[in-house]
């Protein structure tokens, strides 16, 4: 397969033109007209479920307001019809949100596990306004890195708000039936969100270790698809700094060719950012996890995903099209990505490659990645592979995992895995003359049980090696550790009537964990105890203490710091959120390496001035004694006084159901005094030190305006404003203001995107 786009001879706004007139009319939907209206004649003959039941308080109560679900499967897929009875006397939530952001209102959902395996399922969310978000139920997590093609639209009167929604056959891979009949598990949900009370069927919630085992099975005439969807994007760039224009074509292909089949490509794809990170300053020694926004590493990746319990995952596909291996070396581009996945009967395989093209100084990487897994009744082992090569570095770097996922209605969820890692790398001037070979192992395993809906355990073991590492595809926090964790929660579900909370839960956590020298890095536990209120406030309170331990990673590999105890808690408050203002607001003590204190509070309000239009942000001062840092000027450890001030202010309009216009601007600003500098004793108690160290501030900005116009589901155009500034001084503290007015009259990017993606 070869597409070739010229763009000899053709202006930006040329070239745009000439794709919109290739613009289709979206799909049609059989015999249902997908309007939010139940109306059509194939509903009258539907499935109906209406023994809905409290899953949010977890009571298992009647359903408070009536709900029913029908669902009709025909040759274009699944229609699932939500009636939602809500009297006029109970506040209706009706705002609208971006596709994908977290709908703060009145919802259906919709999961299914296609292939009633209980291992995974996709969640499709419908806000009371049609606003969209879709993700992947895995075994004790959800993630939003999913994003498939389907429709739906909502309507109401005065009692009630409807919910339709079209699933396409070909939404997601999925085992074919032997006889065109085939079971799949669906749970269907409403949320109250006034009175943050959930509605479900069956009686399944995500507080459960069994929770999707719990979905409903039904029986569906399975129809035999094939497709093949093109889509071919286009992109306008200007680097405003360097006065720089970039012009880009390409194309991602989805073909499948059966229902349990699916091959994704895609030829020079344009990773542009359209939707801006957070901004994070971080002096850990640990790095940042970004998540994926790029559609082809979303769409038809949950085969995929490790779900490792501690958030590393072996497969971390930002990595991948990220800053070359070359210091200063620029983003390597992708030339073609692939991917192929099969979902057997009862086992399912996978592969994914991608190629990195090379740029001015550093040479392009490959990447591979497979999995397979073998299902059983309760049981699912598995096998996944990572591979890179590095040729600026000389370096090759290899994973392999082998996972066991067991399920049991007594015993509740065993999950576990053992992980391999072979590196190796030959010296060269690129790795600072670094020869490696290494290999190493890690593992874990989690068991996590509920005697009851009242009562929910989980113990998780770690072992990760000194020599392991993941890094070069995947995300790992760190290595050089054995660990094990608890966590024991008790809810309490029912209140009496004159009682104005609704639930309430305690929660203790606590662990260990050493280094393989068989240093103490934690001791540590915490208790939690949250509140829900009857009018939807909640109120939560955390404490928690680790005893003297050794930090390993501060000093970067420059000695072991004898780390005195700590100590850290929290009030945080969420207000009514069914208003037109609502707030969060979280105030909080901890240490920062020290025996003193730091506290601070953060507050997240949300003005929602109609239901199309809404302002949010985010507030956050801390003020340290002493906090302690490592200084790379005069390698070595740094206490300062110092002040953290994080703000970020959010503008969300939608003037009609197809646009969205978002504006988005951060900034982070922090000043620090020098108190003293410290060397380390033999001991790894801090020790004055002669050599200085310098005060320094720090202001970093970002803003971005975006606006998106949806063609089709996964189907857009967009116009994007960034903007960002960084500036960084060794001087004493200064006003927050001048920070600001410096790092934004001194930007280190200023760009203008325009883009549009259409799937044909």
């Amino acid at each position: 397969m070869v597409c070739t786009i010229s763009l000899a001879g053709r202006s930006p706004l040329a070239l745009f033109v000439f794709l919109l007139s290739l613009l289709m009319l979206a799909p049609a939907h059989a015999d249902i007209k997908v309007d939010g209206v139940l109306d059509d004649p194939e509903w009258k003959h539907a499935v109906s479920f209406k023994q809905f039941v409290t899953t949010e308080p977890l009571s298992s109560e009647a359903a408070k307001y009536a709900t029913e679900v029908k669902v009709v499967s025909n040759k274009e897929g699944i229609f699932v019809g939500f009636i939602n009875y809500q009297p006029k006397s109970v506040n209706r939530v009706h705002r609208r949100f971006a596709r994908d952001s977290h709908i703060a209102a009145d919802r259906n959902v919709v999961g299914i596990d296609f292939d009633g395996s209980g291992l995974s399922g996709y969640d499709f969310t419908v806000g009371s306004a049609n606003s969209q978000q879709d993700g992947i139920f895995n075994a004790s997590s959800w993630s939003g890195d999913w994003d498939g093609t389907w429709y739906s639209q909502t309507s109401g009167d005065e009692n009630y708000w409807y919910a339709e929604i079209h699933i396409p056959w070909t939404v997601a891979p999925m085992t074919s039936s032997i006889n065109g009949k085939k079971q799949m598990s669906m749970w269907f949900s409403r949320v109250v969100f006034d009175e943050s009370l959930r509605f479900s069927y069956p009686n399944a919630s995500s507080e459960r270790p069994t929770f999707i085992q719990e979905w409903h099975l039904i029986p569906v005439d399975q129809v035999k698809t094939s497709t093949l969807d093109w889509f071919p994007y286009l992109s306008y760039s200007n680097d405003r700094l360097r006065d720089d224009d970039d012009l880009k074509a390409g194309i991602d292909v989805i073909w499948r060719p059966n229902s349990n089949s699916q091959i994704t490509g895609a030829l020079n794809p344009d990773f542009g950012q359209v939707e801006s990170d957070d901004l994070v300053v971080n002096f850990s020694a640990f790095e940042t996890f970004r998540s994926e926004k790029r559609p082809f590493f979303t769409e038809n990746q949950a085969l995929f995903s490790s779900n490792i319990p501690t958030g590393d995952t072996l497969l971390h596909t930002r990595r991948i099209g990220a800053a070359g291996d070359v210091s200063d070396s620029g983003i390597n581009d992708v030339n073609v990505a692939g991917k192929f996945t099969h979902y057997g009967k009862s086992v399912d395989y996978g592969i994914f490659a991608v190629t990195e093209d090379d740029n001015s100084a550093s040479e392009g990487r490959d990447f591979l990645a497979t999995r397979l897994q073998r299902k059983m009744e309760n049981l699912t082992i598995g096998h996944s592979l990572t591979h890179v090569d590095k040729p600026s570095l000389d370096r090759e770097a290899t994973v392999h995992a082998v996972d066991a996922d067991w399920r049991s209605e007594s015993w509740g969820r065993f999950r576990g895995q053992i992980l391999y890692s072979d590196i190796s790398q030959q010296a060269n001037g690129y790795n600072t003359q670094q020869d490696l070979d290494k290999r190493d192992y890690a593992g874990w395993t989690q068991w996590s049980y509920s005697s009851g809906d009242e009562w929910k355990h989980i113990i998780e073991l770690f072992h990760y090696g000194a020599e392991f590492e993941m890094n070069d595809l995947g995300f790992l926090k760190r290595n050089d550790m054995n660990e094990l964790f608890l966590s024991h929660r008790h809810n309490t579900l029912r209140y009496g009537r004159s009682s104005s909370l609704q639930s309430s839960y305690t929660e203790f956590n606590y662990g260990y964990q050493k280094n393989t020298q068989g240093e103490r890095l934690m001791l540590w536990g915490e208790l939690v105890q949250s509140y829900t209120f009857n009018s939807s406030r909640k109120l939560n309170f955390e404490v928690g203490y680790n005893t003297a331990v050794t930090d390993d990673r501060i000093t970067r590999g420059n000695g072991l710091y004898s780390k005195p105890a700590s100590y850290w808690g929290n009030v945080h408050y969420l207000n009514a959120r069914g208003g037109k203002l609502t707030f969060d607001a979280t105030v909080f003590y901890e240490t920062s390496g020290t025996e003193k204190l730091s506290g601070g509070v953060k507050i997240e309000p949300q003005i929602y001035l109609s239901d199309t239009f809404t302002i949010s942000g985010t507030l956050k001062y801390q003020y340290f004694q002493e906090w302690l840092l490592w200084d790379f000027d005069s390698l070595q450890l740094a206490t300062y006084q110092s002040e953290h001030l994080e703000a970020d202010l959010r503008l969300d309009w939608y003037p009609s159901t197809r646009q969205e216009v978002r504006l988005k601007f951060q900034w982070v600003a922090i000043s620090a005094d020098a108190i003293a500098a410290y060397s380390l004793s033999e001991g790894g108690q801090l020790r004055q030190s002669p050599k200085s160290v310098s005060d320094f501030t720090i202001s970093d900005t970002a803003l971005q305006v975006r606006y998106r116009y949806q063609l089709a589901p996964l189907s857009d155009i967009f116009l994007v404003y960034s903007r960002g500034g960084y500036v960084e001084d060794n001087v004493s503290r200064a006003h927050s203001l001048s920070l600001l007015e410096k790092s934004w009259q001194e930007p280190i990017a200023d760009s203008v995107i325009a883009k549009i993606r259409y799937r044909f």
